[in-house]
């Protein structure tokens, strides 16, 4: 039975508590694979193979250090022996969605999470800049995001679907983060195209959620349905 690990919630991250939840070292201890971000919503976190990048507003690319701090996440100890999907003539994220949506609909009462990889004819990614106290929330800080546009270029998606009953604990539906192969490009996932795409996809019974520990995140209301303002995040312009 496979896990997945998180560190906070959503809706605290959503509500500006981008302290520090868990380090680097051991957000990975039983995981190689997932998506979140950093302390002080600095960049955009994809750990692949065990290891942690951090694809950030400057367009750059970096390796974070064992002793780093993860504000949010999720991640899991991927498996790699199960069989790969094909997915053709995907047009953009929506068609993406719905060329899953067979793999996910049989059950979605637990959590799933891909590899996929190609050659995109397109990638759309974004980041922010991160933040300093007092932060502000996640709804104004997208508000200065960046965007890149990428073409033909080779890497790995990678997305973890989360049933509805965890909404304000994460986000319902898919959630996709990129990374090249070469390690330079990477981001939240704001479209893409392929016209080949191979996925593996791991189905998750298990999940095991750490919380914060600042005084911030004891304060914060967090029962208020941030659904519409998390809607917009997703796929906010600067």
């Amino acid at each position: 039975m496979k896990t997945l690990i998180q560190a906070s919630t959503l809706n605290a991250l959503m509500l500006g508590n981008f302290d520090k939840t868990v380090s680097v070292k051991d957000f990975l201890h039983h995981a190689d694979t997932g998506i979140g971000t950093y302390t002080g919503l600095d960049g955009e976190a994809i750990f692949e193979d065990g290891v942690a990048y951090k694809a950030t507003a400057d367009g750059k690319v970096s390796v974070m250090q064992p002793e780093d701090g993860v504000a949010f996440g999720t991640v899991a100890k991927f498996d790699e022996s199960v069989p790969e999907v094909e997915l053709k003539n995907i047009s953009d994220i929506e068609t993406l969605k719905q060329a899953l949506e067979p793999y996910v609909k049989d059950d979605q009462n637990i959590f799933y999470m891909i590899k996929a990889k190609s050659v995109f004819k397109t990638m759309h990614v974004r980041s922010c800049f991160a933040s300093e106290k007092p932060y502000p929330t996640l709804s104004e800080v997208a508000q200065d995001q960046r965007e890149f546009h990428f073409e033909n270029t080779r890497g790995d998606v990678i997305a973890v679907w989360c049933p509805k009953y965890v909404n304000g604990i994460n986000l319902p539906g898919w959630h996709f983060h990129y990374l090249s192969g070469d390690k330079t490009q990477g981001g939240h996932i704001l479209g893409l195209s392929s016209d080949d795409l191979r996925v593996k996809i791991n189905k998750i019974e298990r999940f095991n959620l750490t919380l914060p520990q600042d005084p911030e995140f004891a304060k914060r209301d967090l029962c208020e349905d941030l659904s519409a303002k998390t809607a917009a995040v997703e796929g906010a312009k600067k």
